[in-house]
């Protein structure tokens, strides 16, 4: 490039630079650094293409995605040139937009790489920053121990730490959720009350609002202000948002304002307050705020009494959620339409909504667990892919540096071939020299990883032993209630719910004992039979079995088939055996018209001919057709020299070994 092109690209530099300087508007900055990355690229300037990108991360929207694709490029461009500073500063802005997107593996890997390239380098700031980010994450997934511990390391760092102004907003900050999180509403009010005051001299409206939001969100939860000290925050929230020209925070506070309002039964100012929103919600177009929304939207309506509306306003924040796959803002949901839908005397979509409601608690549930388990896999492949990127930009931005220095050279090639050989030796040196680095460290991260894999199965068997004790316990409770209970009934009451618990304690134990989540039902069969036999003595049975021992089910569709099984094995030793005669069971199963077929007979007196599942009050029939539609089947019953029962049933993933 000539001098001449360079010195125009310089002065552009500079005049965009004065306008910067001068603009407080985050928007109009992220299209003014935009600008001068084009500039800068032209320039092969990259350590400012670097800084601009860097900029960006910290100005980016708050959903995340924009801030990673800049602070990535931050850091391929730092890495390249061995900036361990800016690394570590890149490094927290990638684990800070994984937290907004509540991607909270990769934030957990960022941050703890944010505080061993800040400790190796003794950046005593960005240790702090890391370990807020490491307390603020535990936080949010309830691990209230490791939070508080990463947040007391912080503090005493911070003690020893000069012009901790920031640091110590920074501590509030995650003390403020912790107590959120404890439900201990008032303590963490009065933190955030701390941050706004020593955010009030420095003028930082966005801030400011986005604090005074914050605060209005506690207030409305802990009762620990007036109406009219609810209110007053959000009219200062309102005029900060006005000031920073901050559409989404005004919007917000208007929501706040709307629900204050409505505990306070003033529906006029409630809607007044809900309409402005609407107006907003085209230029925001952020469909998690318009969930927000639509909830409080149905909230209203309900209160006023209008449940037509109220369900309309529901269903579509419920669809939002649905499609944004948050299940928990999806089940609280799901119960507010089930009672609005009663009352409506819709019984159908009343029952189809307290039925998702159950079927999201349980998915919950089981997400936590297998979260738990994966949670280090994920954070070491996490580590491995980044290793892998970095390397790969050095290399890219390096072979760039060297065409081009090759091209400006070309002509002066005879003069300079001994320089150019010294310039590609060196570049290829330190090019062996990084990668050399680069693979101690990976092996570093690799042994760190295996040692916390090797602490997290240690933690699953003890989870086991707990549960199958709890098992144990269970079962034990209920055989000394029986003992203290004279009347029969309720002693074989009493006995049947030890002999279910008894079945799911087998499909826990079986589960262990497998590699994978799944549970061969043969096996399981087998050990059912043979632990219900222990229960009548003196009794013998000839079972002839036809499943397929490789034929295996996730746990969801374990549970109910085990509960069948222990249903109809304990009534067959119950009945067929009255008469002294050989209990002779025969249990297959296979597949017909796309549904598999469980077939349970013996050699008993069946069914009695007036039986009516409608009426009677045989709790083990019930069961056995409730746990059939559990499996999206049916259940069949006929009499052939003995009860024969037909399971058919489907299950929406499973394996055949």
């Amino acid at each position: 490039m000539s001098i001449l092109a360079q010195n125009t690209l310089k002065v552009k530099m500079d005049s965009l630079e004065q306008i910067i300087t001068q603009t407080k508007s985050e928007d109009s900055l992220s299209k003014l650094f935009s600008a001068q990355i084009e500039l800068v690229r032209e320039m092969e300037d990259f350590a400012k293409l670097a800084e601009i990108e860097l900029k960006l991360a910290k100005i980016s929207s708050y959903d995340g995605i924009e801030m990673q694709r800049h602070a990535q490029n931050a850091l391929n461009y730092y890495s390249a040139q061995q900036d361990t500073a800016n690394i570590i500063d890149a490094t927290y802005q990638i684990a800070y937009s994984k937290q907004l997107q509540n991607d909270y593996d990769s934030t957990l890997f960022f941050a703890k790489e944010v505080v061993y390239l800040a400790e190796k380098s003794q950046n005593t700031v960005s240790v702090i920053s890391g370990r807020l980010m490491l307390s603020s994450v535990h936080n949010h997934l309830g691990q209230y121990p490791e939070s508080l511990q990463e947040l007391n390391r912080s503090k005493i760092l911070a003690e020893n730490t000069p012009n901790n102004k920031s640091v110590i907003t920074d501590i509030l900050n995650r003390e403020s959720f912790i107590y959120y999180s404890l439900g201990e509403y008032d303590e963490s009010a009065d933190r955030i009350s701390q941050i706004i005051e020593i955010l009030k001299p420095e003028g930082d409206a966005r801030k400011l609002n986005i604090w005074s939001n914050n605060l209005a969100s506690v207030y409305s939860l802990c009762n620990c202000v007036s109406f009219e000290k609810r209110k007053a925050v959000l009219k200062e929230s309102i005029n900060y948002a006005k000031q920073a020209n901050f559409t989404y925070g005004k919007a917000f506070a208007y929501k706040h304002l709307a629900d204050t309002y409505r505990d306070a039964n003033q529906f006029d100012s409630t809607k007044y307050y809900l309409e402005q929103i609407e107006v907003l919600l085209p230029e925001i177009n952020k469909p998690d705020f318009t969930g927000l929304v639509s909830v409080a939207q149905g909230s209203y309506w309900a209160n006023v009494g209008n449940n037509k509306r109220a369900i309309s306003y529901f269903l579509k924040g419920y669809n939002i959620w649905k499609t944004l796959g948050k299940k928990k803002d999806q089940m609280d949901i799901a119960l507010y339409l089930n009672d609005l839908y009663q009352k409506q005397k819709d019984y159908a979509n009343a029952h189809k909504f307290l039925n998702t409601y159950v079927a999201l608690k349980d998915s919950l549930f089981s997400e936590e667990k297998i979260r738990e388990v994966k949670e280090l896999e994920l954070a070491y492949d996490f580590r491995q892919k980044q290793m892998t990127d970095s390397l790969k930009n050095a290399e890219r931005l390096l072979k760039s540096e060297y065409e081009t220095t090759l091209q400006k050279r070309s002509k002066l090639m005879i003069l300079f071939v001994g320089v150019a050989i010294l310039i590609v030796a060196i570049i290829i040196y330190c090019g062996f020299i990084k990668q050399k680095k680069l693979s101690q460290l990976l092996q570093v991260k690799t042994d760190q990883v295996e040692s916390e894999l090797h602490q997290k199965e240690l933690l699953l068997t003890e989870i086991h032993h707990r549960v199958k004790n709890n098992f144990q316990i269970l079962s034990s409770l209920l055989e000394l209630q029986a003992k203290g209970v004279d009347d029969q009934a309720t002693k074989d009451l009493i006995s049947e719910g030890k002999s279910r618990v008894r079945s799911m304690a087998l499909i826990h134990n079986q589960l262990y004992n497998n590699d994978s989540l799944t549970i061969h039902l043969a096996g399981y069969l087998q050990n059912l039979i043979s632990e219900i036999q222990k229960s009548f003595e003196g009794q013998t049975s000839e079972v002839k079995m036809d499943v397929d021992p490789n034929f295996t089910l996730d746990i969801d569709n374990m549970v109910p088939l085990g509960l069948i099984a222990n249903e109809l094995v304990t009534n067959a030793f119950k009945y067929a055996t009255k008469n002294n005669n050989q209990l002779k069971l025969e249990v297959s199963l296979y597949e017909k018209n796309g549904q598999n077929l469980f077939v349970f007979k013996d050699n008993g007196p069946g069914l009695p001919p007036s039986f009516d599942i409608k009426t009677t009050k045989s709790t083990g029939i019930w069961l056995i057709s409730r746990l059939a539609l559990q499996l999206h089947g049916h259940y069949e019953y006929e009499y052939d020299n003995g009860a024969v029962f037909k399971i058919y049933f489907t299950q929406s993933e499973f394996v055949n070994a």
